[in-house]
């Protein structure tokens, strides 16, 4: 070993999982350290929460189907006059790039896959609003 090889950059091949969702499911890859993937399979008609992660911050590329996204920045929730949330139609090439504490929701108009590219900051996520239950500020 030479010196400075003490810690060696690799590759490695990884593996996926699949996750039930109640709005249709996701396939899960871990990145490394500091990113991770999935693919969103959101079934037409269906929507994600309006939500929030309060450090994850993501990258979502529209593969394919149609889509209305309500988004907004990070004020949004406390001063919606001066900060809106916009509702758009996405469709496949469109991307959402979403900063920490910027709040979002997908509705699938046609069955939607989304490629989520995000950091692995991890917190909780706050749920605004949600059709499953889940929703923690009713």
């Amino acid at each position: 070993m030479m010196a400075g090889d003490k810690h060696v950059k690799s590759s490695w091949r990884g593996s996926s999982q699949t996750r039930e969702k109640p709005w249709g499911q996701e396939l899960v890859w871990a990145g490394h350290d500091s990113i991770h993937g999935k693919i969103l399979i959101i079934k037409a008609g269906s929507r994600t929460s309006f939500k929030y992660h309060p450090l994850k911050a993501e990258s979502l590329f529209f593969l394919r189907g149609k889509a209305k996204v309500t988004y907004g920045d990070e004020k949004s929730l406390l001063d919606p006059v001066a900060h809106p949330i916009k509702i758009e139609e996405f469709n496949a090439g469109d991307a959402l790039l979403v900063q920490s504490g910027c709040p979002y929701r997908i509705e699938a108009i046609d069955e939607c896959e989304v490629i989520e590219i995000g950091n692995h900051l991890s917190s909780p996520v706050v749920r605004i609003e949600d059709d499953y239950g889940r929703a923690e500020n009713k």
